[in-house]
């Protein structure tokens, strides 16, 4: 149900380039080839940074624990506005028709009206459009679950899943309700993902199965009705899919054998039929520990390009290319902390940063580390983007622009 709407001056204006979902597009390696200098700079926000950076051609937008979604001026790193939600913003802002997109949420466990297992607070949280020109409200759109992960926008929809176990499409331009379907569990961080007539999920039924074999699915509906095509026993419910051609690619974690929120684990790495969920390989990752720095994230988005998936594996603090055919492993590399973000892949490398603070330059090809450039701040769930020369970081309560010839 809508809540409020307020009415804007004008019509939005369609952004110049829009972003469509968590790191842009399907692939998560967010490279805009645009006219854009090489620039420096540094801006403090004061509140952690876990959700992504958008893009529309004029602004960056960034969103952070203090309820904040923030327009930034990425020539200089002006502020130019910011805008409140009702609670922590981590979702990566999605901009289309004039308007940015985020939801708000907390990952506290209760039940539900239903007697079962949610994720949010009493009283709900909310899906916001701001106009992406001055942060004024448009509407909003009120949800019983949290509202954490990354909506996807196609055809003038917005479509998004909230940790009450429901999937929603509303209209982009007023959030006026399209469809409701409900999912075998609840989403906490994993984003929507849209590629050609499906839209995909990934659930866990509760707390207790979060970090388990038992009860996460990567589900697929039809966009344009919400009605469910198929589902399959895999990934987990923080890990946003991968999608390329007839690839969909998911991370999943397993507990070690105390129980639920150890530390001990491993991570494991499906490919699925994009049309029909049938799997395709899995790699199993080695036991490992996992780490609360920078974020409780323990499976993490992988980034495809050129044939490849470079995939984190948190447990073993490994950076893995995996041939998408068949899941040869190509190299694998080992980082100091955690990878807890997705890769960026630009002219030939690879780009991370982990929970120790360093950012990694990594060989395509090979896995060679060329560049290793140590902070003094651990890089969480928060990727980078490049735009023309410059590629954005964000890092814990900050954000780094840093020309490409530089790294």
């Amino acid at each position: 149900m809508v809540l409020a709407a307020c009415a804007a001056p004008a019509p939005p204006v369609a952004s110049k380039h829009p972003w469509t979902t968590y790191q842009m597009n399907s692939t998560h390696n967010a490279i805009v080839p645009a006219a854009f200098p090489s620039v420096r700079w540094t801006i403090n926000l004061h509140s952690k940074i876990n959700g992504g950076l958008a893009y529309d051609g004029r602004r960056l937008f960034a969103v952070d624990f203090a309820k904040e979604l923030i327009a930034i001026a990425p020539r200089d790193g002006r502020i130019l506005w910011k805008a409140r939600g009702d609670d922590v913003l981590m979702s990566t802002p999605i901009v289309a028709q004039g308007l940015v997109f985020v939801g708000s949420g907390t990952n506290a466990v209760m039940t539900g009206a239903d007697g079962m297992p949610m994720w949010g607070r009493r009283g709900g949280n909310h899906w916001y459009a701001f106009r992406a020109d001055n942060g004024r409200l448009a509407w909003k759109y009120a949800t019983a679950g949290e509202s954490m992960p990354s909506a996807a926008y196609v055809d003038g929809m917005l479509l998004f899943a909230t940790g009450d176990g429901v999937a929603t499409a509303v209209r982009a331009d007023t959030g006026q309700r399209l469809w409701e379907a409900p999912l075998p569990g609840h989403v906490s961080m994993a984003s929507t993902v849209v590629w050609n007539d499906l839209v995909y999920f990934v659930t866990t039924k509760d707390e207790k199965n979060h970090f388990g074999p038992l009860g996460n699915q990567t589900v697929a509906l039809d966009w344009r009705t919400g009605k469910r095509v198929w589902s399959t026993p895999y990934g987990n419910s923080d890990c946003t899919p991968t999608v390329f051609g007839s690839r969909v690619f998911v991370e999943g974690v397993r507990d070690g054998p105390i129980g639920p929120r150890e530390a001990i684990g491993y991570n494991d790495v499906v490919a699925l039929d994009s049309a029909s969920g049938a799997l395709r390989w899995r790699h199993v990752g080695d036991q490992g520990f996992y780490s609360s720095v920078g974020t409780n994230e323990r499976a993490i988005a992988g980034t495809y390009d050129n044939r490849t998936l470079f995939q984190s594996l948190p447990a073993t603090n490994q950076l893995i290319a995996f041939r998408t055919a068949d899941g040869k492993v190509l190299w694998s590399t080992v980082t100091s902390g955690s990878v807890k973000m997705s890769p960026l892949v630009w002219n030939g490398r690879v780009y991370a940063g982990d929970t120790s603070g360093v950012l990694y330059a990594v060989d395509e090809r090979s896995g060679k580390t060329l560049r290793a450039l140590a902070f003094d701040k651990p890089f969480t769930s928060a990727p980078p983007i490049v735009i023309g020369r410059t590629m954005f970081l964000p890092q814990t309560d900050s954000i780094r622009a840093l020309p490409l010839g530089a790294l």
